[in-house]
């Protein structure tokens, strides 16, 4: 998209600036902002206004300072993207800073939520499967948030590996199509497991979900606690952990499995009632994973192999000074090495001289293990 300015006779290129901007004027999100954040006299421009400049600085996949937004828009035609009137030196932090307390003071994730119903009036969003996730990021800095009433930021489970740094969460839901459906912050050290069943019922509360909508969510959800609450209310879909004993069954099981549709994957079914719920379990195969593993497991079995063959080699150069001993090391060998075991086993002498004194000498025997 590109606009003329007619007095300079110059062109600027909008990108997708345009796309976000008139996308917000379509689904009339300005009007609700408006209605559910009202302007104070003092303010030049209305919050919806900001906000709409967030998303637009927000999606341009670069990451801005709150101080640098008005650096961002300098060289944009703000009064044909967010409104006649609107200039990039309105933008600054402090309207920035004003708007984002508008939007702590209202709920962040209930504003979003007004926002999701109101583009659903407009475009028709029909979530088939609604996908539950959570991810945390790394923060830098002191925070004071023992108020109660804020997210705590603090040390929690990193998945950026980041032990040394404090950090907050987000629980967020799309539906098939990836669209966001619903999204709210939380403690840098949330449990996943509690977070994704509150976070599927806060989303069943907020918005009109058809009856055959599937949660599908990772293995951090599947807990018998959480079965019980959903599985009655609502069709899910989720991976049953390894160490629920019923699953571990069926993965050393000797199942007859049937080709997919897809020829490189292969499946067995099988009811299920964990959580005193009724489902339907199945376990795939693919072969192509099946193949990486099968490599990977003999790589494995290489390295043990060399490994033993090495401490068993430094084994058998040690001497002992007893039969007994050289017995209670071969012994101890074996517990180390619980997936071998000696052919045979001899145990030979060998004698060796101690010379203590040039008209002393005698023969010590030594022992040392063959296998």
């Amino acid at each position: 998209m590109m606009t003329l300015s007619p007095s300079s006779e110059s062109t600027t290129h909008l990108g997708h600036y345009g796309l976000i901007a008139g996308v917000f004027d379509e689904l009339d999100i300005s009007d609700l902002i408006d209605t559910l954040l009202p302007k104070k006299s003092g303010h030049n421009i209305p919050h919806s206004t900001v906000i709409k400049a967030m998303c637009i600085n927000g999606l341009r996949f670069t990451e801005r300072r709150l101080y640098l937004f008005p650096n961002f828009f300098e060289n944009l035609p703000t009064e044909r993207l967010l409104g006649e009137g609107v200039l990039p030196e309105h933008l600054n932090d402090d309207v920035f800073g004003r708007t984002l307390d508008k939007i702590y003071e209202h709920g962040a994730t209930e504003l979003f939520n007004y926002i999701i119903l109101q583009a659903m009036k407009h475009v028709p969003i029909n979530p088939r499967f609604c996908h539950t996730d959570t991810t945390n990021f790394s923060v830098y800095g002191d925070y004071e948030n023992d108020d109660g009433k804020t997210i705590n930021i603090t040390y929690g489970h990193p998945k950026d590996k980041r032990v040394d740094l404090l950090r907050f969460s987000i629980s967020m839901v799309t539906d098939q199509k990836g669209i966001p459906l619903f999204v709210r912050a939380l403690d840098g050290n949330s449990s996943d497991k509690k977070a994704l069943i509150k976070t599927i019922k806060e989303l069943t509360q907020n918005l009109n979900l058809d009856e055959r909508v599937y949660h599908v969510a990772d293995s951090a959800f599947y807990t018998e606690d959480n079965v019980k609450e959903i599985g009655t209310n609502a069709f899910f879909i989720s991976r049953a952990p390894a160490t629920i004993n019923e699953a571990k069954e069926l993965l050393i099981a000797d199942l007859i499995l049937e080709t997919c549709s897809d020829e490189r994957y292969s499946c067995y079914s099988t009811k299920s009632c964990y959580g005193g719920v009724e489902q339907l379990w199945v376990v795939f195969c693919s072969e192509e994973m099946k193949k990486k593993e099968e490599k990977t497991f003999e790589e494995k079995i290489i390295k043990e192999l060399e490994a033993a063959e090495k401490s068993l080699k430094k084994l058998s150069n040690r001497e002992f000074a007893c039969e007994a001993d050289a017995r209670m090391a071969a012994e101890q060998w074996l517990k180390e090495n619980e997936s071998y075991e000696f052919t045979k086993l001899d145990i030979k002498t060998k004698s060796r001289r101690l010379e203590t004194r040039e008209e002393d000498q005698e023969k010590m025997k030594r022992y040392r293990l063959s296998t």
